[in-house]
């Protein structure tokens, strides 16, 4: 984080400018789920970050989300596992939310269908 202020934490939801990519990568400045833990938000010039996007979707790695004034969304979205990334500070724009609490257990099991930590 730059100058080491912490302006993002885990569970955020905030707009990421994702271009320039390539083939199927998501593309655009969208809402990301901010999934890296705050103490590598706060030292680290980048952070994880997982793509939130419109529509739903049934897939093992996505966690479909429903719009609500605390997480920011404009409408119902789902949170696209498999696209997570590592993204520069500079990436990170305003916030629009916090995912609630709920969606986590979800989003924990899609990452471990993604990265295959749960053999």
């Amino acid at each position: 984080m730059p100058k080491g202020i912490l302006s993002y934490r885990r569970g955020d939801i905030c707009w990421v400018n994702l271009d320039s990519t390539k083939g199927v990568e998501t593309k655009k400045t969208r809402p990301c789920l901010i999934v890296q833990n705050d103490q590598g938000n706060h030292f680290s010039l980048l952070t994880v970050v997982i793509p939130i996007l419109p529509g739903n979707k049934e897939a093992p790695y996505v966690v479909n989300v429903k719009a609500t004034p605390e997480n920011g969304l404009d409408r119902d979205r789902y949170i696209d596992v498999g696209q997570i990334r590592a993204v520069a500070h500079e990436r990170i724009g305003d916030k629009l939310g916090v995912i609630e609490i709920f969606y986590w257990q979800s989003i924990r099991d899609a990452l471990d269908i993604v990265l295959g930590f749960d053999l």
